[in-house]
């Protein structure tokens, strides 16, 4: 029993040897093969974070461009609306001053036409008083042309009255003498 004892953990030994030395020699190249898979693995994942990573920067840039275009685009249509509203309101306080000057001008348009129509209307009056005067003027001389030779007949009337007497008186002279 002696030998068994001897024997037994020898040969557990040899087998744990054997075991132990192709365990030994494949352990380091499959730990080698494990670490150059983690490494993989890691430059793997680094070049997938710095491609991500390009890929976010690059549509972070895009992005930012195509705000920015936005922003720019919304700033023009602002100015322009801006501008064509400054444009309607210059139009609008144009037209309100066209027509205050408007309403200025034909009321001084009104005011002489109603000067000239007083005029005309006084022009009128005394047209018509001068018609008037003149139609009495002409029945006047009409009057004093018949009183004029009214009075001539009655001093032809006179003349041949006094001239009557006159040769009543000399016939009676003549008749007397």
């Amino acid at each position: 029993m002696n030998k068994a004892y001897l024997i037994a953990p020898l040969v557990a030994l040899l087998v744990f040897a054997g075991f132990f030395t192709q365990f030994k020699s494949g352990y380091q190249a499959r730990e080698n093969a494990h670490d150059e898979l983690v490494q993989s693995d890691k430059k793997a994942k680094l070049a997938a974070e710095l491609a991500a990573r390009r890929q976010a920067l690059d549509d972070a840039m895009r992005l930012q461009a195509e705000r920015k275009k936005e922003r720019e685009a919304r700033e023009a249509e602002e100015r322009a609306r801006k501008d064509a509203r400054q444009v309607a309101l210059d139009a609008r306080d144009k037209a309100f001053h066209d027509q205050e000057d408007a309403i200025k001008q034909a009321d001084s348009y009104q005011k002489d036409i109603d000067a000239e129509q007083d005029a005309m209307a006084k022009l009128a009056g005394d047209r018509k008083s001068s018609l008037d005067e003149l139609a009495f003027l002409q029945a006047y001389i009409e009057k004093a042309k018949a009183n004029v030779r009214a009075l001539q007949d009655v001093l032809v009337k006179i003349d041949a009255a006094e001239q009557a007497r006159q040769a009543a008186a000399e016939a009676a002279k003549k008749a007397t003498t």
